[in-house]
């Protein structure tokens, strides 16, 4: 059963081996992560289903199956953050039956990749604290597929998860618009706010279909990259009652940093 949902971005400043000077720049966000870790270490999930879209190769939906997984940091120049997780073989093995199962076809890659990108290093840093005893299943989005086949494609995850008795926590990772101002690194663009705005209206009020149907060309001139794993996201929770709760939204280096929690009821 589900009982923790969330997204959550993935900018390496936050990381105090990083970040150093530019923390206080993004303690809005930081603040908002460790309050989904106090969500966490009170609901005590068994298992700890991560989205994220970097991927090293991702035409296709993928599950990483390796039984471990590793991150770590050291593109970033930081040596010392290290996250050793243990996978839910159980679960990964019960999924990739149903989604072979199944009469909606998806294209679909099996890793066996033990190392993890940033996209789940990142938010696990602070999502992770104190937190033991739990178990991960890593999973990536398809660059060829359109939004619809992601939020189907969470729907018949969710009739696996949810057969389960284990305590299932939920985590899309991805940041919104990296354009929205000039201290971005990409630069800057007239939509990219619109992007967000839109984005974030949407969630609040709950309009996933209006989310699956977001115009291709508004999210690639935005340069997001949360828009696939939040959609899967919506997906694993279709017809799941939820409150939306913004925890944060903030862009001091011109992308979109959006923390929320659909609090499950």
């Amino acid at each position: 059963m589900f009982t923790f949902a969330a997204l959550c971005p993935h900018p390496p400043l936050i990381i105090p081996t990083i970040g150093q000077n530019n923390l206080d720049s993004l303690a809005t966000t930081i603040s908002s992560l460790k309050k989904l870790n106090a969500r966490l270490l009170e609901l005590k999930p068994a298992t700890l289903v991560i989205i994220s879209p970097h991927n090293k190769s991702n035409e296709n939906f993928v599950i990483n199956n390796s039984p471990k997984y590793s991150g770590s940091l050291e593109n970033f120049g930081d040596l010392a953050t290290k996250l050793d997780l243990t996978a839910d073989t159980e679960l990964i093995d019960s999924l990739q039956k149903n989604l072979a199962d199944s009469k909606t076809k998806f294209p679909l890659a099996i890793s066996s990749e033990e190392k993890i990108d940033y996209g789940i290093t990142i938010p696990l840093y602070y999502l992770l604290e104190n937190l033991i005893g739990v178990k991960f299943i890593a999973l990536h989005p398809s660059t060829t597929t359109d939004l619809k086949s992601h939020l189907e494609f969470g729907k018949v995850l969710q009739k696996t998860l949810t057969a389960s008795d284990k305590k299932i926590a939920l985590v899309a990772s991805g940041d919104l618009s990296h354009k929205i101002s000039d201290d971005s690194p990409v630069g800057i663009s007239p939509r990219a706010k619109e992007f967000d705005h839109t984005l974030i209206k949407l969630l609040k009020h709950k309009k996933i279909n209006e989310i699956a149907a977001l115009e291709t060309a508004l999210s690639a001139e935005a340069e997001e990259c949360g828009l696939k794993p939040l959609t899967m996201l919506l997906g694993l929770l279709y017809r799941v009652p939820y409150a939306p709760k913004i925890l944060s939204y903030e862009h001091p280096f011109g992308i979109g940093y959006l923390t929320m929690e659909m609090e499950l009821k």
